[in-house]
């Protein structure tokens, strides 16, 4: 009752206890013209300062740039007199005609280079006056250029002669070039001038720029001050009108959100009761699709299982089929080549040479087949012992050295100390190299190489023991970076037809190499 008689006494307040408000709170006329107008004057100013700035570098671009095309145009005068003049001498001392060529040249570009500077100058009458002299000199000196051609292409050869060394164009070109000079002199000149007067505008602008800018600063500053003042002020006063408003209406808000909330409470409790019921259906078919799934993936699974070991039973089978004959066919061409059966000529020779070849390639296919069989079955039987790097890069040299050699490529492999040792099967360790570096030797080029590396890894902290790393490196044309993983995967070879090698294998090797 007390905050209610209190509310009530404030409204019924007199006129004049309400308007008891602090004298700086509003803003007067004068204030708020001065405030934006000023602000608005001093943008006005900047940008017009700003303009008669972009206006005169612009202006003065142009006349540096008129300055440099004059400059370039006298050296162009003098440098197309000298062509003149040397395609003269050359016309009188060969009487060749193609050597008037840059004479005719330089005279269409010396009126062409006289012609711009006149319009690049003519606005200065001193420097119209120098133009002009130039204009005579270049006339006499291009007026004895013609007479002596002239004269030489009549048959006065010595006249010609006799007036070049007389020197009177010799002195026309001094007096010709002591012009370009005073011209290309007073063009830099009037560079220096205007580069001088633009850097004195710039920092006149520049310094208004920044002091309007100050100005419009403290402005802005003064002008945020008034009115965070009478904004505070206005602020002050809808606030205690709110909080009275708003202590009367907080019991009607309570009481509305407590009734809703209590809806909301009984609306939810139905949702989540019809949820669990979907929940436990929902439950029980995935259980049952879970368990079908399961029977299915186990069967699946056995189908598999079988599959692969009669693959592997079968390859084992036929691999050993094969390589009976191929013993046999191999032991015979051995009797051949001792001649038991009688003596053979040379073709018989290279014959059952490529025999014993081809019989040997196709047992190394077989033993791929064999190996890649036992390791997916899971039938391969590992040595791992302390085995000598020494012995084994030697063992593999001997293997390789011959292909490389057949190719005419460069292979180095390390020379190991012989008291290294790492734990690995000496065998599989063999043969992955080998596979490896014969996938090298076939895609690298006659006059290639391929080098073999070593490398100690012994930073591991969670190891002290060294990992020995064996990288081989080949000169090759490499491999596609979107088929690197396809060239691990067993029958599967890239660009067959660009190693240039005859017999290829099956793709096996790399697929041995990173399973074993």
């Amino acid at each position: 009752m007390t905050d209610l008689r209190s509310g009530s006494a404030d409204r019924r307040a007199p006129a004049g206890a309400r308007e008891s408000r602090p004298a700086g709170v509003r803003l007067s006329t004068v204030q708020r013209i001065g405030a934006t107008g000023g602000i608005a004057f001093i943008v006005l100013l900047l940008g017009m300062l700003t303009f008669d700035g972009i206006s005169s570098i612009r202006n003065g671009r142009r006349i540096v740039t008129d300055k440099h095309r004059v400059i370039e145009a006298t050296q162009a005068t003098l440098q197309d007199l000298t062509s003149a003049e040397t395609g003269q001498r050359g016309y009188l001392l060969t009487s060749d005609e193609r050597y008037l060529s840059p004479y005719h040249a330089a005279l269409l570009s010396i009126t062409a280079d006289t012609t711009l500077l006149r319009r690049l100058t003519g606005n200065d009458a001193e420097q119209r006056q120098q133009l002009d002299s130039l204009a005579r000199r270049v006339d006499f000196k291009l007026g004895e250029l013609a007479e002596t051609i002239r004269l030489s292409h009549t048959g006065r050869r010595d006249s010609a002669l006799a007036l070049v060394k007389s020197n009177v164009g010799r002195n026309a070109m001094d007096d010709i070039r002591a012009t370009l000079r005073e011209l290309a002199g007073r063009q830099e000149q009037l560079l220096s001038e205007r580069t001088n007067a633009a850097d004195k505008h710039f920092r006149v602008v520049e310094a208004t720029v920044i002091g309007g800018t100050l100005a419009a600063i403290l402005i802005a500053l003064l002008l945020n001050t008034l009115l965070t003042r009478f904004a505070n002020g206005q602020a002050d006063a809808a606030r205690r009108l709110d909080e009275q408003n708003i202590e009367l209406a907080d019991a009607n808000r309570i009481l509305g959100e407590q009734t809703v909330e209590l809806e909301l409470q009984n609306q939810q409790l139905q949702e989540q009761a019809s949820e669990l019921e979907m929940q436990s259906e929902e439950l029980t078919s995935s259980v049952e699709e879970l368990q079908r799934q399961t029977a299915m993936a186990e069967e699946a699974t056995m189908h598999a299982e079988e599959a692969n070991r009669a693959k592997s039973l079968f390859l084992t089978t036929m691999s050993h089929e094969l390589r009976t004959p191929l013993n046999a066919i191999g032991g015979y061409v051995d009797l051949l080549a001792l001649e038991i059966r009688g003596p053979l000529v040379e073709p018989q020779r290279e014959d059952l040479r490529r025999i014993k070849k081809s019989g040997q390639h196709l047992l190394s296919l077989i033993n791929d087949i064999l190996n890649l069989a036992k390791i997916e079955s899971g039938q391969l039987d590992l040595h791992i012992r302390d085995v000598s790097l020494s012995t084994v890069f030697e063992n593999v040299d001997a293997l390789v050295a011959p292909q490389f050699d057949a190719r005419k490529i460069s292979y180095a492999y390390p020379r190991c100390d012989s008291s290294l040792r790492v734990r690995a099967d000496s065998e599989k360790l063999q043969q992955i190299l080998l596979n490896v570096l014969s996938n090298a030797c076939k895609f690298t080029g006659e006059g290639g190489s391929v080098k073999v590396e070593c490398d100690a890894d012994s930073d591991r902290a969670d190891d002290p023991r060294e990992i020995i790393s064996v990288s081989i490196r080949d000169t090759g044309r490499g491999i596609a970076s979107d088929k690197l993983e396809q060239i691990f995967e067993p029958f599967v070879q890239i660009d067959r037809h660009l190693t240039g090698v005859s017999q290829q294998g099956v793709g096996l090797g790399l697929a041995i190499s990173r399973n074993l």
